[in-house]
């Protein structure tokens, strides 16, 4: 199998936050000294090798069985994994779970109207589906399929995603990845698992920041490239290669608990060379678990139908409609950085809400519009209290 890539619409972007690689040190190459079992690591290649096959067999469920018996096994308090290195690239997993049901999660994460960025809002700045194999309504066959799961349905196509900036150099990147959605039963519950393969290199990191805590969901994006580390800002940077696969278990139909366990490997640098530690791959996978459990677990969240239907009237407002909008959230945003003197030191001089308003795309305008939207749904301090939404 040729070496592959990560990342998607709902998980598959845990590197996201796992892009720390200048703050390596004189670290060992690996702090994750526990390997996955090797059962589950041929486990992981089998789903790999299903995304985006056209001649390969079809998908056969009981290759599964070693990976769900990992993550359903008891585990240390303390330990933690990698996979394999056989993509030449490091890799992580991280296991956690989430108060709800996988029907739920299908219903947010696989509608065509909702924006997925939503349940990652830490990791992604936005996605859009660029092919559905079997066009859009594929996501209501896989939701109506779920209702009643008695064989495995399968949805196939292609991602566009920028992820959030790194917490400590601030890049950011843009790309595109195939990925693959297994749905299907799993002895008495539920299961569906994500896998993702990224195409080909990223576009060149450009500059970000993260506006104050993490959790706070609040970013700024330039055009510019390289990083924000003293003597490194002239380093073009890129993400050569990320994949995984994230699965999503509901054991008992019910009792709304889901286990999830995700995989990732993740090669980036510059000059083609990997500055990417497995400690670092973990920690985005925490972040993203982090922010994907919150936004799931929040009594605040409006149901999968309202957020649908509120979307599908908005997804096709005139972009000059968007820009206006984003004009009061960038001169919003850049008046709360005037008033904090941390962030005025961050950020300094860069803020052009002109200059940044400009080079927006619509995808930008929407997805930052709506992320500040559901900051107010969620009671987050949004910028703005009045949205096109």
């Amino acid at each position: 199998m040729k070496p592959v890539a990560l990342s998607c619409r709902t998980f598959w972007f845990f590197i996201a936050g796992g892009l720390s690689f200048l703050m390596a040190g004189n670290a060992p190459a690996s702090d994750l000294r526990t390997e996955l079992p090797p059962n589950v690591i041929s486990t992981l290649h089998y789903l790999l090798d299903q995304v985006n096959n056209k001649d390969g067999a079809a998908y056969d469920g009981r290759h599964i069985e070693p990976l769900m018996a990992f993550i359903l096994a008891p585990k240390p308090a303390d330990a933690r994994y990698r996979a394999d290195d056989s993509f030449d690239a490091p890799s992580a997993y991280n296991q956690f779970t989430v108060n709800t049901g996988v029907q739920r999660i299908t219903d947010y994460i696989l509608d065509a109207d909702i924006p997925s960025f939503f349940f990652w809002p830490s990791s992604l700045r936005l996605s859009r589906w660029t092919r559905v194999d079997g066009d859009d309504q594929q996501f209501d066959r896989l939701r109506e399929a779920s209702t009643g799961l008695n064989a495995p349905f399968i949805l196939e196509g292609a991602e566009h995603i920028t992820i959030t900036p790194d917490q400590h150099t601030g890049a950011y990147y843009s790309y595109d990845v195939d990925r693959m959605v297994i749905l299907g039963p799993y002895q008495k519950g539920k299961i569906m698992i994500n896998v993702y393969r990224q195409q080909e290199p990223s576009a060149v990191g450009r500059r970000g920041w993260v506006l104050g805590k993490d959790e706070a969901w609040s970013y700024l994006y330039t055009t510019d490239k390289g990083l924000n580390v003293k003597g490194l800002g002239w380093a073009d940077t890129y993400m050569y290669d990320s994949f995984g696969v994230t699965v999503y278990y509901q054991a008992d139909p019910g009792k709304p608990v889901v286990t999830c366990g995700a995989v990732s490997w993740v090669k980036a640098g510059w000059a083609g060379i990997n500055m990417v530690k497995s400690k670092h791959i973990h920690r985005g996978l925490v972040r993203v678990a982090d922010a994907f459990t919150a936004v799931l677990e929040d009594p605040r969240l409006p149901e999968p139908a309202t957020l649908a239907k509120t979307f599908s009237k908005s997804k096709h407002l005139p972009t000059p409609t968007l820009r206006a909008y984003a004009k009061d959230y960038l001169s919003g945003l850049e008046q709360r950085i005037a008033s904090s003197e941390m962030l005025l030191k961050k950020v300094g001089g860069k803020f052009d809400s002109q200059t940044l308003l400009a080079q927006m795309t619509r995808d930008e305008l929407f997805a930052t519009l709506a992320l500040d939207y559901l900051k107010k749904l969620l009671g987050h301090d949004p910028v703005m209290n009045s949205h096109p939404f």
